[in-house]
């Protein structure tokens, strides 16, 4: 693996498992508001069960966190060693990630470079580690175009907007200057 795709990895990983306040209190929130009307509706609220609520709370919002973090982490690697079986050998996979206020997730998505050519990915949902992995690749071109493409206000990824077989698709790749300058020539046509 050269050492450009090692950051690639990397960098996005940890954008995908950086722990987001945001993300944080939402579950916190819903999950102890959920409990506690419960416990209303059952009229077994007390200071105890809502110190119990408030501690299972944190401990549970942590937990979620912690588990969808390292299921995205093993996600990217999973992705990328089907489409080392499925191509052969690629110049680059750069994971597809999307940016809400929760923070960054990991799209089931990539884009590839391949003999200079650039690829979309679309991987299927699997629903159980028994299913087979499948996935369809799109050629840069015709049904697959950037039309637009900005640096995000904390300069940590780019923006593409696309057409996805005519329809209109966002996402976001990290800001590694030489992706993107790869992905630039090819939406110009220099490569």
């Amino acid at each position: 693996m050269s050492k450009l795709q090692e950051q690639i990895f990397e960098e996005s990983k940890k954008l995908v498992k950086n722990f987001n306040i945001v993300r944080f209190l939402i579950y916190f929130a819903v999950s102890v508001s959920v409990m506690i009307i419960i416990l209303l509706i059952l009229g077994m609220l007390d200071l105890y069960s809502a110190l119990f609520v408030i501690g299972f709370g944190l401990i549970y919002s942590f937990v979620r966190d912690y588990f969808i973090a390292r299921y995205s982490l093993k996600t990217v690697d999973s992705y990328y060693n089907f489409l080392l079986e499925k191509e052969g050998d690629i110049d680059l996979y750069v994971p597809v990630l999307e940016r809400n206020y929760q923070g960054y997730f990991l799209k089931k998505a990539a884009i590839f470079f391949k003999d200079d050519k650039l690829y979309f990915e679309a991987f299927k949902q699997t629903s159980t580690k028994k299913d087979k992995q499948e996935s369809i690749t799109v050629n840069y071109g015709k049904d697959f175009v950037i039309t637009l493409s900005t640096l995000d206000k904390a300069g940590k990824v780019y923006l593409y907007q696309s057409l996805l077989m005519e329809m209109d698709y966002r996402f976001s790749i990290i800001n590694i200057p030489e992706v993107i300058e790869k992905i630039n020539k090819r939406i110009k046509g220099e490569i």
